[in-house]
């Protein structure tokens, strides 16, 4: 069943399984992020740099309410293109684009803040001066048929000769830090609306950052180096040290930015960086593959595939640890997110394109 998007999208709906799969054309398809759709509803309404950003809402992994419907945006782009496209996380349909500035090395993904209002990019360095560039976009500013077009002058960059081999970037949820990994071995954290840096943190082995993590509050720093065998947390505002959780190596935020959640199932307190008992979402389980924006649901991977090397993906409630919703596929490789309102899959298809999945409920 074929049913028309847009006019430069379309979804195309079978059912296997009992499972309904929407696909995005044209191919490739790239996913650069997963966010909550927090644009101003009123037309005319972009936001402007030194605005106020709302800060997202934390809430603790043991709330009981039912989840509230979100609206969540996924955000895609040709691999060679400058064009991108935020599409409804739930349907595919259209809601905003742009296009990144000429300038753009596409060899940098770029990085979606969570409130799905800030998008970073990386630049070539500049001709006269070869230092490092990284330009904030608007997502709620209108001119995406223009183009891409060359930066405006002044803009909305940061730039420093440390960003000069820059390969990762990572916004906060609240689009207010930025974050970016240099192949030479450190990430540097950044005010951006100031054009401040605000820290210079190394690695500790001379590797790359693997990861550039925010708490969900976007109130902490872990910069995830490949290799590391312990964690070190920053204060986002400040870049101060705040504590190092030693043995833990890799991990993620726990969705109440009190915790890290390690591998092999632990989780260790942000407090006293001590490993308190796992939450129960994560029993008999391989690990998380992502949360839902208000935390309150979690998709976790099954110990093992069966003969077909299908993977068994559960999501459950993460106050109880209940299942909720089961589904099974054969991993590719691709990257893959939760939607923002906890209920599909998001990923690519194997075929250049993303796929959404819904999660069949149990």
């Amino acid at each position: 069943m074929k049913a028309a998007l847009s006019t430069v999208l379309a979804a195309l709906l079978t059912v296997a399984s009992a499972q309904v799969e929407t696909r995005i054309a044209p191919d490739p398809l790239l996913i650069l992020g997963v966010a909550q759709d927090t644009a101003p509803p009123a037309p005319g309404g972009a936001a402007q740099p030194g605005s106020p950003v709302p800060a997202p809402t934390s809430v603790p992994a043991t709330a009981a309410a039912p989840a509230p419907a979100l609206a969540g945006l996924v955000a895609v782009r040709g691999q060679y293109s400058l064009h991108v496209r935020l599409l409804d996380a739930s349907t595919g349909e259209l809601r905003r684009e742009l296009w990144l500035p000429s300038e753009t090395d596409l060899r940098v993904p770029p990085a979606l803040s969570g409130d799905g209002r800030w998008l970073a990019a990386a630049l070539t360095p500049d001709p006269q001066t070869r230092e490092g560039r990284v330009a904030i976009l608007s997502t709620v500013q209108g001119g995406a048929t223009r183009g891409p077009q060359p930066l405006a002058p002044g803009g909305w960059t940061v730039r420093s000769g440390g960003l000069d081999g820059t390969q990762s970037l990572a916004l906060s949820r609240d689009g207010m830090r930025l974050a970016a990994g240099n192949r030479n071995g450190y990430a540097q954290l950044w005010d951006w609306q100031a054009g401040k840096r605000i820290a210079t943190i190394q690695s500790e082995n001379r590797s790359e950052p693997a990861a550039l993590l925010f708490s969900p509050d976007s109130r902490l720093f872990a910069p995830m180096f490949r290799g590391q065998i312990r964690t070190r947390i920053f204060d986002a505002r400040t870049g101060d040290l705040k504590t190092t959780l030693s043995g833990v190596g890799v991990g993620t935020f726990s969705p109440d930015s009190l915790g890290f959640l390690g591998s092999r199932g632990r989780l260790v307190s942000l407090a006293t960086g001590r490993e308190v008992t796992p939450p129960a979402y994560l029993s008999g389980s391989a690990g998380t593959l992502g949360f839902s924006m208000d935390g309150r649901r979690v998709l976790v991977r099954g110990l093992a595939t069966d003969g077909l090397g299908r993977d068994w993906l559960e999501l459950r409630d993460a106050s109880s640890g209940r299942t909720v919703g089961t589904l099974t596929r054969i991993a590719d490789g691709y990257p893959e997110f939760l939607s923002p309102d906890g209920t599909s899959l998001l990923g690519g298809d194997g075929q250049g394109g993303v796929r959404i999945l819904p999660i069949a409920p149990r």
